[in-house]
């Protein structure tokens, strides 16, 4: 049989989501990028449309977009909260998701309603997979 072998790197100082986002806490916010794996599984992306900073979004709201070749991937929150940063960068040159996703490629920060009323609460995060269950989910797929 040909398997199709697949690389990509996984951070472990980061959270992930089902929908292949990372999630690095950065005291009362997180930086949110996409991860590798993602990148590998739809391709380039070509465009990254990102919202105003100081953007309040719903929980299952908007956070940004992403073009492929093939496709517009909208990008959903699973918190409530306050976009309060956005990374201009990946607009201008939308490679910085692509060659370096963990670093340079971050797209936004986000401060969850949640965090900012107890920023040592974990259990806010416990929806995020760690970094081995991640691998474990991609493992399944």
């Amino acid at each position: 049989m040909d398997e199709e072998i697949v690389e990509f790197a996984i951070a472990h100082n980061r959270k992930y989501s089902l929908d292949h986002l990372w999630y690095q806490q950065k005291d009362q916010k997180l930086m949110i990028g996409v991860s590798e794996y993602m990148k590998v599984e739809i391709g380039d992306v070509l465009r990254v449309i990102l919202p105003q900073a100081e953007t309040e979004i719903d929980e299952g709201g908007s956070m940004f977009s992403l073009w492929t070749a093939d496709e517009k991937i909208s990008l959903t929150s699973p918190f409530a909260g306050i976009i309060s940063d956005v990374n201009g960068e990946v607009e201008i040159s939308p490679d910085l998701v692509n060659d370096s996703a963990y670093d340079h490629g971050w797209v936004i920060l986000l401060e969850p309603h949640e965090l900012k009323m107890n920023p040592d609460d974990k259990q806010v995060l416990e929806n995020l997979l760690e970094p081995d269950e991640y691998v474990e989910y991609l493992a399944e797929l």
